[in-house]
């Protein structure tokens, strides 16, 4: 039965929280065997099953933290004895797993946790570049080649006008990029977040490096803005953020987007 439960739920149970509601459907009572309690979890029986004698349930296993959903399929019998987890079909001339046309999703969570953490800061490391109705906050560590991909794409649309950008150091590289972050932070209180987003954030790794070993008051700097900058990535880190890229695209007071990893949040915008 262990086994079988890792079979079913793969890695997405290590993702999630707390204990929430168990969303009700006539295969509930099986599925609370197999799935554990502190799992939040959907559950719909589809109209067609690609398995004759058996029901296609789509399963949502949702980590609340970061508003994620990731889908996949049961198949139960519907004298509710038998569980298949897996399916091969033909396609392409290839067998390929059955899985839902939507493999994931994001809904929006409760973001009171960032609302804290940003009313927390001060303010003059909270600049921002562009004036677009979304607000977008990144958390970004300056030797991340992802963060660079995703900033490149962001940098664009605040220049586009299509939203406002703030970056919040989240620093995951080491003692040299949490070097790096404090000096991007000088800069953005002194110039703007615009310079400091070229001169650290943007720049080559190697620039970036450089810039580190050429600041001669880097220790200073390091000492000025360390406090703040663990408190930003505690915060993160304990909230599902655990990897850089993170942004936070708040919607409300409470509610907003949480996405880890590179994404596209051209859906995100107004």
């Amino acid at each position: 039965m262990k086994n079988f439960k890792k079979l079913i739920l793969g890695t997405s149970i290590l993702l999630i929280g707390s204990n929430y509601a168990l969303a009700a459907t006539k295969y509930d009572d099986v599925l609370k065997k197999i799935i554990p309690s502190k799992i939040n979890y959907t559950a719909q029986v589809e109209k067609k099953s690609i398995l004759n004698g058996f029901d296609q349930v789509n399963v949502g296993i949702e980590n609340k933290k970061t508003g994620t959903i990731y889908h996949r399929y049961l198949w139960i019998s519907k004298d509710k004895k038998t569980i298949i987890p897996v399916v091969l079909k033909l396609q392409n001339g290839q067998l390929r797993r059955a899985t839902p046309d939507k493999l994931m999703e994001r809904v929006q969570t409760n973001i009171k946790w960032f609302n804290d953490l940003i009313g927390s800061l001060p303010r003059n490391i909270l600049k921002s570049y562009g004036n677009g109705k979304t607000t977008v906050y990144l958390f970004s560590d300056p030797l991340c080649p992802f963060c660079k991909r995703e900033l490149s794409n962001l940098v664009k649309l605040a220049k586009e006008g299509k939203i406002k950008l703030f970056i919040l150091p989240f620093n995951v590289h080491g003692e040299e990029a949490k070097k790096a972050s404090a000096i991007f932070l000088d800069i953005e209180e002194k110039e703007g977040l615009k310079a400091a987003i070229d001169k650290i954030e943007n720049a080559s790794f190697s620039n970036v490096k450089k810039m580190v070993k050429q600041t001669k008051n880097v220790d200073k700097l390091l000492k000025k803005y360390s406090s703040v900058m663990d408190k930003i990535t505690q915060s993160a880190f304990k909230n599902g953020i655990q990897g850089t890229p993170g942004i936070v695209i708040p919607k409300s007071k409470e509610k907003g987007y949480v996405i880890v990893g590179l994404s596209n949040i051209d859906q995100y915008i107004k």
